[in-house]
């Protein structure tokens, strides 16, 4: 049997995804996280376990982690689990590596200090990462051409649903979505001028603003806060775009043909600086944020943004159909 670790929101979509391209018994383990338990009743489509939580400061993710292993190794050593696979879950990689489970990582993240890599990667029986990837390498490893967020926006346009602009009384393209830096993060402790830079677009454009907090909710333009599960992918493809201090969601949006300005505040990951090359994403500052914006604007209303976006859907392969690939031959290890 598959065990299949879900340990962040984007994550969903991905192993949904999975199952229904490879169907097949599977255990699915999700920890508390915000709202990643509810959204994956939602989007998964069958059961699965939620075990132990995340830890906010470096404090807190070392007893949760310490926690979590002790709770999964509990649970899988009960199981005939023949491969595990997980993206970035240190959890999944130490309990499969004390069990004998051969393990598959993946990862996309490849900035310093390279945390998840550390944890998952020397554990593992095979990585499978994108070919930009410039993060160390401990042992087999496939790579494939695209990023993983190609997996994410393929699920989505399957069933494009539209329903969270009606559900929450947005306008088609009257807001633009903003999500705060991962601060606390093992790769990002501060970032300065984010609020600076969103300010200066709002007031510029009079859009909407619809705020995704990463500790769950949404605050909507008049203020109040959503305390719902709301899929990501849906309110991107109706916004008039997205200024976020992280990547997965920016990355999503410009795969949707969706302006897509990062406000990240260190270097990128090689995942952003894909779409950055083929113009899908631009990197600003609060000096430079509305003439990026004004940019991408004229792209999407030409509809070149969403050309640009089909060709590179169309110029890369399913990331999934790489970890299938990989989990045949960790299982044959």
């Amino acid at each position: 049997m598959l065990w299949i670790d879900v340990v962040n929101e984007p994550h969903v979509r991905l192993w949904r995804r999975f199952l229904r391209r490879y169907p097949q018994e599977a255990l699915v383990t999700v920890r508390r996280k915000g709202p990643l338990v509810e959204l994956t009743r939602r989007l998964l489509g069958r059961d699965f376990l939620v075990v132990g939580r995340w830890g906010r400061t470096k404090e807190e993710k070392l007893r949760a982690f310490a926690e979590r292993v002790r709770e999964l190794a509990e649970l899988v050593d009960e199981l005939d689990v023949s491969v595990a696979t997980s993206k970035g879950s240190a959890e999944q990689a130490r309990v499969a590596f004390g069990l004998g489970i051969p393990f598959v990582a993946l990862n996309d993240n490849d900035l310093s200090p390279h945390v998840i890599t550390k944890l998952t990667f020397p554990l593992s029986t095979v990585a499978v990462v994108p070919e930009c990837f410039r993060g160390p390498i401990y042992g087999p490893t496939l790579r494939f051409k695209g990023i993983f967020e190609v997996s994410h926006v393929l699920d989505y346009l399957e069933e494009p649903t539209r329903e969270e602009l009606r559900h929450l009384g947005l306008r088609e393209r009257g807001y633009v979505i903003v999500r705060p830096p991962p601060v606390g993060s093992h790769y990002l402790e501060v970032a300065e001028h984010f609020e600076d830079a969103v300010s200066r677009l709002l007031l510029s454009t009079g859009l909407d603003e619809v705020r995704m907090p990463r500790e769950g909710g949404i605050i909507l333009p008049d203020g109040s806060r959503y305390e719902g599960v709301v899929d990501g992918l849906d309110l991107i493809s109706t916004s008039a775009g997205v200024l976020s201090g992280g990547g997965t969601m920016i990355r999503e949006a410009a795969l949707l043909g969706i302006p897509a300005i990062s406000l990240f505040p260190r270097e990128e990951p090689c995942v952003t600086e894909v779409l950055m090359r083929e113009g899908l994403i631009v990197k600003a500052r609060e000096d430079t944020v509305i003439r990026a914006y004004e940019r991408l604007l004229e792209d999407m209303s030409s509809g070149e943004l969403e050309r640009r976006a089909k060709r590179f859907l169309k110029s890369v392969g399913d990331p999934l159909d790489t970890v299938a690939r990989a989990l045949e031959e960790a299982e044959r290890s």
